[in-house]
């Protein structure tokens, strides 16, 4: 008889068709989502479980024994936790922040007029046109073609600022090649990018099944619904994100009638994200002390039973809370004057694969953000720690006055292409 064995579990999701959940009836999985074009996971762990309410008999009976217990409405809940890397999460990241990737973005000359470069000031200025009305965000990446300096050509640059006349002038990293105004150029954004929106939410409903190969039993957990997530980026060592579910019902299939879901495209190969490699700015400065920072998520996922069914109604999505909290060695007043101050900062974050040029990554960007601490305890001979809770908030202003959305949280990656 086989044991199962980790190593020989397969995580595959499907989306269905229909985000709908129905009162009192369940989903006919071999209809929706059906078993064709899952999509296998790339995980560390899975904390997926299915579980009931129960209930006993408070009946006081002579024999002092208790006469009856029930199950009642069932519910999944758990994580699934990995190592964050380019394109693999992107499905759930969609659902959890409940919007969509937005298309990417072409101009040329007809649409800005020219674009020189200073490499001192590590600027890219634009003789025309207003990029933020071309679609261009700070937190997105763009290439050029087509430019008289060919360093400047095949670059991915990361636009950190926006400002001057119609947004024309760009901070951007890496710091580009000096170049005199050029009149001919294409530009494109690279990957997608993707927010929390202030309207037009988008409800989805995924299946995931465990599949352990070894002993041919898989574990198919329906109509669930995507919550929130933590990001972990660790100065040293892999970055890490976990995502919650919570979901209506498990269903199970051994023998021959295991796997659910047949023939899954391949999981993703993109390389997993060092936070030691890519670029941190915090408050329009680049910061080269920050020892950690998480970016946590949190939409409460919540559903009530009702009489008659043992499923859950509907599950209900909360708000969408951003927090988290950064790490520093101390070395000037800022942050606790921020913190002080209750000044409003942003935060940026560049994470690559490697420290190759052009290799896939992903940026975080907070526009928005106030500090709930600034925790700093002597203690020890080496190197003072700072500890700096924040609250991110919804950015306010139009995305005309500087390039950035009005949203909480934006994520952009190089590799989302569709």
């Amino acid at each position: 008889m086989s044991l199962a064995e980790g190593v020989a579990a397969r995580v595959c999701y499907k989306f269905y068709s229909s985000a709908a959940i129905v009162p009192g009836i369940a989903a006919v999985s071999a209809t929706d989502p059906a078993a064709g074009s899952a999509q296998i996971l790339r995980r560390v762990s899975s904390s997926l479980a299915l579980s009931k309410d129960t209930y006993q008999s408070a009946e006081i009976r002579s024999d002092r024994q208790i006469g009856d217990f029930r199950h009642g409405v069932k519910r999944v809940a758990g994580n699934i936790s990995g190592e964050l890397s380019p394109l693999t999460y992107e499905q759930l990241f969609e659902a959890s922040m409940r919007g969509t990737w937005a298309a990417a973005i072409a101009s040329d000359e007809t649409d800005l007029t020219s674009v020189a470069a200073d490499n001192a000031t590590s600027k890219l200025t634009f003789g025309g046109g207003n990029p933020v009305t071309e679609g261009y965000r700070v937190g997105m990446g763009v290439r050029f073609t087509g430019l008289s300096e060919a360093d400047n050509n095949g670059v991915t640059f990361i636009i950190l600022a926006m400002g001057g006349t119609s947004n024309r002038e760009w901070t951007v990293f890496p710091a580009p090649a000096d170049m005199t105004a050029d009149s001919e150029f294409e530009i494109t954004s690279v990957g997608r990018s993707l927010i929390i929106p202030s309207a037009s939410h988008v409800k989805r409903k995924v299946a995931v099944e465990i599949w352990n190969e070894d002993v041919d039993i898989a574990r198919l957990f329906t109509e669930m619904r995507v919550g929130g997530f933590n990001v972990q980026l660790p100065a040293s060592g892999m970055s890490t994100v976990d995502f919650e579910f919570m979901g209506r019902d498990m269903e199970t299939y051994a023998a021959g009638d295991a796997p659910f879901f047949t023939t899954p495209s391949a999981a993703s190969t993109t390389g997993i994200i060092a936070a030691v490699n890519g670029l941190l700015r915090v408050s329009g400065e680049t910061v080269a002390v920050i020892t950690g920072l998480n970016i946590q998520h949190q939409m409460e996922l919540s559903g009530d039973p009702v009489v008659g069914s043992n499923l859950l109604p509907e599950i209900f999505t909360g708000r969408s809370v951003v927090s988290g909290q950064m790490t520093a060695m101390f070395n000037n007043v800022d942050l606790i004057n921020d913190f002080k101050n209750e000044s409003e900062i942003e935060i940026l974050a560049y994470l690559t694969t490697t420290s190759a040029p052009n290799s896939p990554a992903m940026t975080f960007f907070l526009p928005r953000v106030k500090l709930g601490g600034a925790d700093l305890q002597t203690q020890g001979e080496g190197g003072q720690m700072i500890t700096l809770p924040f609250q991110a908030l919804k950015y306010e202003q139009a995305a005309t006055v500087a390039g950035i959305e009005p949203t909480t949280l934006q994520i952009w990656d190089t590799e989302v292409t569709a």
